[in-house]
């Protein structure tokens, strides 16, 4: 990764990782809390993403009553804006 252009930001989020341990807990989806949510929710997936990410896409997509799950085909964690775009526009144009 040092050799990503984005290098040169990241040792400066290291101190944070540790409140991202503890928001984030065990890891798993808080359902309960999940159930609660009442508005439509897209929760998107890069195709090229690690298998966990599309599993913890399912597991809060299935836990939100009102959710849409879609998977952005040739993209990965940080998709293309192009790519991104038109699945924005289409969500908040139906549930505006």
């Amino acid at each position: 990764m040092r050799k990503a252009p984005a290098w040169a930001g990241m040792p400066a989020l290291a101190p944070t990782l540790a409140y991202d341990d503890v928001v984030m807990g065990d890891g798993s989806v808080p359902v309960k809390a999940a159930e609660a949510v009442r508005i439509p929710t897209l929760v998107l997936a890069g195709g090229n993403s690690p298998a966990f990410m599309h599993e913890a896409a399912d597991a809060v997509s299935e836990a939100l009553p009102s959710a849409q799950r879609i998977t952005l085909q040739d993209q990965s964690h940080d998709a293309d804006a192009e790519a991104l775009a038109p699945l924005l526009l289409r969500f908040f144009k139906e549930e505006g």
